[in-house]
């Protein structure tokens, strides 16, 4: 290949890339209004354990739209669009917000939506079934070792 075929290869490319831009954009646009108008009826709260980050109240996802917030105490929880919802706490884990946590949670409470969103159904039911199933993909950061094994792999 020769700089002038380089020129109009690499031109015609970057015209490629503005037009997926323009479609990530729009896609990003929509995503973002289901997020407003998602009535965040029930957000699971989490936390990383790694002793080295500032003490926070926790993370707070929604399943339904997939929106995430990050409080530094319970009462900031209260300024953010989940101040009305169901917090489900799996304060018993040391969970990453992952895309791997996020599918396990979504791909749950979709499968079992009659069972999470069912308010006669106490916290402690649904806290022990989700922990159960995302136990194998916290963060233990006891043993430093085993802990960059797992980012080895990755």
């Amino acid at each position: 290949m020769n700089t002038k075929e380089a020129f109009y290869k690499s031109a015609l490319l970057g015209e490629k890339i503005k037009e997926e831009e323009k479609k990530v954009r729009i896609l990003v646009n929509q995503m973002e209004e289901i997020m407003n108008d998602c009535p965040h009826e029930i957000v699971f709260k989490y936390t990383d354990n790694h002793p080295r980050k500032m003490c926070i109240d926790g993370k707070y996802f929604c399943p339904a739209c997939a929106k995430t917030i990050q409080c530094i105490n319970e009462e900031d929880r209260l300024e953010t669009p989940f101040k009305n919802s169901r917090v489900i706490p799996l304060t018993n884990l040391s969970l990453e917000g992952s895309k791997e946590v996020y599918f396990t949670i979504r791909n749950e409470v979709f499968d079992h939506m009659k069972f999470y969103y069912n308010p006669n159904n106490c916290d402690e039911a649904l806290i022990l079934r989700m922990e159960s199933l995302l136990e194998d993909k916290q963060t233990d950061y006891s043993n430093p070792a085993k802990l960059l094994e797992k980012y080895l792999k990755k």
